[in-house]
């Protein structure tokens, strides 16, 4: 009899990624993705945030494909506004760069969506390693470039 193990050489976990923590972020657990940062000190109802996900993507996946779903997510959006789009490498790995500014369909306040993609490519596994960033459009001047420093900052181990 044999076993399958995870994580093991067939089945390998995900990346590490690490983020800087800047003056005024800071770390949140339980929310669901693998690393969740909050601005405190603003004003507002809205916290501006940057989140990690991690995603197996399967073999007939492209970072393309990825890259067209969430740009056409956004597209379809109200008052949707391009700031940046790009497919620049991501730490390292092929990589995508989407910053819009959409409305809220239900509130119809405006939110900046800054994201980034990395694809972690080991050959017979492939992980998308999503930076996204969000704020209102009035936390824009103040927090954006942060957002940026911090999706800058992003290391990626496998």
């Amino acid at each position: 009899m044999r076993t399958a193990s995870y994580p093991s050489p067939t089945f390998p976990g995900p990346p590490s990624v690490d983020l800087d923590v800047l003056d005024g972020w800071e770390p949140v657990t339980g929310l669901g993705p693998a690393i969740t940062l909050e601005r405190t000190g603003l004003p507002g109802a809205t916290t501006p945030k940057v989140e990690v996900v991690i995603t197996r993507m399967r073999d007939w996946e492209s970072l393309d494909d990825a890259s067209m779903k969430i740009a056409g997510a956004l597209e379809k959006l109200s008052g949707y506004e391009e700031l940046a789009r790009d497919a620049e490498p991501v730490a390292g790995h092929a990589g995508f760069r989407l910053e819009a500014v959409v409305r809220n369909p239900t509130d119809r306040a405006r939110y900046v969506q800054a994201i980034r993609y990395a694809l972690v490519d080991r050959g017979e596994t492939r992980d998308l390693v999503q930076i996204m960033g969000s704020c209102t459009g009035a936390q824009r001047d103040a927090v954006l470039d942060e957002i940026r420093a911090i999706q800058d900052s992003v290391r990626i181990a496998v």
